[in-house]
């Protein structure tokens, strides 16, 4: 990106002017803004909650150390999120606010280590990577994870090169929401182990006796605290460290681990796009870009910008392809977050950012046109598609059908919906009291149903028909007592087209008393 010689005038435009003046202020700005467009995405293209909140909620209401289905920390947010407002609305909040406040932390490492201008630049680099500022689903735990592991890198800068002893408490607890999060913070913490021991800057940390002793007192905290989760995961055989699709991930969005590291590298072409479009390629010979400097880089510097770009990530996939199974492209979010820092501590000491204008257009297009298409897709999919999307699925007709017709046959309120995870969750949370989810009527998957409780109180058991069959699934049926289905519901989808109506069994387990 190195300008070319000879004098003429110089190419500046107003986002180089602020990033000039007041880059801070001009990072903020920007992560306001792409806070405020995707929460404005799932109040116009969402009719009912998406099937990961709904999940998630149904989830968080039962306050479990963990779940078969995904890590707790993401269920029990938005379970204090909805008690605390008593809206469904601000929970969309809390997955463009992860994202925001991630993108804050990358830059307060980012101006620590190339400055506040370049380290501006590095964080507006993000604008251009999927899955990391796009699309912004709903909240779960790989979104979760995102700020957690930005804070906890930044914590750990502060331990490490700037011998900061209360940052040791903000690692601490930041590793320590890790281990409730999801798998991928442990291959951050990997990371930033290896990057300690294996430099002499790492390892004289623990020289000055205060600095000990608070890593002693902070690690033994991360024990106590992880202690419960390590608890509940080996008497469960370490299931949900990862969720899956009983969390509510949409069918078919899970690819194995070659077609994820495509995704992850694919995803960077926003990012290489806008370094294009900046690099000294076809500029005239009188134009002469404005400068941006940082200051001189040590060998530690390069050397951890370098590892916390790649190791994460590749940690991950090689565990992924070690264990074969599925994943989301979405899980890989939390590992990219430094693309953009890596690509400005490549790149040369003084950075002449050329074609500004084509690249703020770039960038403004990066901002502005993923949070449109998603909501212009929301209307267009139930004329172009065979099925609707999981939001426009007649959750809160359904759910207030079937618990009218409980509490008018039983003179109860409905405390107990069995079902599978989506089917269930969506009618629980439906306008009314909430009922607790027994997912597949297992035992094993909702420990915290109380058989005789549920006896007692009665049920309503839902199931999706598809095809000519309206008897319950085998699952359910194998696992409670017998039942006689009512005639089945059919509701239209919420926004209409060529669809076919939405048909749901049921069946009411009468109350005991």
């Amino acid at each position: 990106m190195r300008a070319p010689t000879g004098p003429g005038p110089l190419e500046a435009t107003i986002f180089d002017e602020a990033l000039r003046a007041r880059p801070a202020f001009f990072v903020a700005l920007g992560l306001i803004v792409h806070a405020a467009l995707w929460t404005m995405v799932p109040w116009l293209a969402d009719p009912t909650p998406h099937p990961k909140i709904a999940i998630g909620l149904a989830l968080g209401h039962e306050w479990q150390i963990g779940y078969a289905a995904t890590p707790p920390l993401a269920p029990w947010l938005l379970e204090i999120v909805y008690r605390a407002t008593g809206r469904i609305a601000a929970t969309h909040f809390l997955a463009p606010f992860s994202v925001a406040l991630a993108g804050w932390f990358v830059f307060a490492l980012a101006r620590r280590v190339v400055g506040d201008r370049q380290g501006a630049l590095a964080t507006f680099l993000m604008v251009g990577i999927f899955p990391v500022a796009f699309p912004v689903g709903p909240f779960d735990s790989n979104l979760v994870q995102m700020p957690l592991i930005a804070g906890a890198v930044l914590a750990w800068w502060r331990v490490v090169r700037e011998r900061s002893l209360p940052a040791w408490f903000g690692l601490t607890l930041a590793l320590v929401a890790l281990a409730y999060a999801g798998l991928q913070g442990l291959f951050v913490l990997a990371t930033l182990a290896g990057l300690t021991l294996a430099s002499e800057s790492g390892r004289s940390v623990f020289r000055p006796q205060e600095m000990l002793l608070a890593a002693l007192l902070a690690f033994c905290t991360f024990l106590l605290l992880l202690t419960p989760r390590l608890l509940w995961l080996t008497d469960h055989g370490f299931a949900g460290l990862m969720q899956g699709p009983d969390a509510g991930v949409e069918p078919g969005a899970q690819i194995d681990a070659l077609g994820l590291a495509f995704g992850v590298l694919a995803g960077h072409i926003g990012l290489f796009l806008l370094v294009v479009l900046a690099a000294p390629i076809r500029i005239a010979k009188r134009e002469t870009a404005s400068a941006l400097l940082r200051p001189p880089l040590d060998r530690f510097v390069w050397t951890t910008v370098i590892v916390l770009a790649l190791l994460p990530a590749l940690f991950a996939w090689t565990t992924a392809a070690f264990i074969g199974g599925r994943f989301q492209v979405g899980a890989a979010a939390p590992l990219v977050l430094y693309s953009g820092l890596l690509v400005i501590v490549l790149a040369p000491s003084v950075l002449h950012v050329h074609h500004q204008r084509a690249a703020a257009f770039a960038a403004m297009t990066l901002l502005f046109l993923p949070p449109v298409f998603e909501v212009t897709s929301a209307f267009a999919a139930p004329w172009i598609g065979e099925g609707g999307r999981a939001t426009n699925w007649p959750a809160g007709a359904a759910g207030r059908y079937v618990k009218e017709v409980f509490r008018t046959r039983t003179g109860k309120p409905l405390e107990f919906v069995i079902g599978d995870a989506r089917t269930a969750s969506a009618i629980a949370l439906a306008r009314g009291a909430r009922p607790h989810v027994f997912l597949d009527a297992d035992p094993a998957r909702s420990p915290w149903i109380d058989q005789d409780k549920l006896k007692a109180a009665g049920a309503v058991v839902v199931w999706p028909i598809e095809g000519v069959n309206v008897s319950p699934p085998f699952m359910l049926a194998a696992n409670l007592p017998p039942l006689t289905p009512e005639a089945p519901l059919s509701f239209n989808w919420i926004r209409p087209g060529r669809l076919d109506p939405v048909r749901l069994g049921w069946a009411i387990i009468p109350p005991t008393r």
